[in-house]
């Protein structure tokens, strides 16, 4: 089977692509948005594999949590991909792809993200079971969560926050990775979790600001 699948949940960008004998990955990172990268790296991306996009047989996309934006970007280029060519998709919890690069770990997985002023994302992850579903938090609840678990690693980039507190991860580790998205979108495909293109979504977890200041207003007649 050939999968590709796409990440756009941090300002890295990352492609990757399978066809079961071979995997191949990329991921950018620099001074413009996913939304003027995007379609000129894959392009290249899928050329330089020899690919055509015709044969894909499944795409796969993270949906977060993350940026608002760079999630919207994301999910629409892979739900155009996969209407044109009459596709299925999967989503994939970008949390997951992370907390993947610290099995050696013996003990809890915590990924924490900066949201609102005295809020952050929040997932928990244990061997690879999933103890907190990603949500969102206030800072006080999740500085007491995280003081009682046994023995947690803490990433992200709100991690400094919990520093005083448990061991905070390497900069350097905490990065999608290409191969680890195609094998959590293989997972998915296992467990039969697989949409139509209309039915991805990006996994929200608070309202975005303007949303929150127009409900304002208009709660203010």
């Amino acid at each position: 089977m050939k999968i590709f699948a796409i990440d756009t949940s941090t300002d890295t960008l990352v492609i990757a692509y399978s066809n079961e004998q071979n995997i191949l990955t990329l991921n950018y990172r620099g001074v413009e948005k996913h939304a003027s990268k995007i379609g000129p790296l894959v392009h290249e991306f899928l050329n330089m594999a020899d690919v055509n996009k015709g044969s894909i047989d499944l795409f796969g996309c993270g949906v977060g949590p993350g940026s608002l934006t760079g999630l919207r970007i994301g999910i629409a280029f892979i739900q155009g991909m996969a209407h044109a060519f009459s596709k299925n998709v999967v989503a994939v919890t970008s949390s997951e792809v992370v907390a993947a690069n610290f099995l050696y770990h013996q003990g809890e997985i915590v990924i924490v993200k900066k949201a609102r002023e005295g809020y952050v994302y929040i997932a928990c992850y244990k061997e690879n079971t999933e103890m907190l579903k990603p949500s969102v938090m206030e800072f006080e609840k999740a500085k007491h969560f995280v003081q009682t678990l046994n023995n947690p690693i803490v990433v992200g980039d709100a991690k400094k926050l919990f520093e005083h507190i448990a061991q905070t991860a390497p900069d350097e580790l905490e990065a999608i990775r290409g191969e680890v998205l195609l094998n959590k979108v293989f997972e998915k495909i296992k467990s039969k979790s697989i949409l139509k293109p209309h039915e991805l979504e990006p996994l929200y977890l608070q309202k975005s600001i303007a949303e929150m200041n127009f409900e304002k207003r208009k709660s203010k007649g």
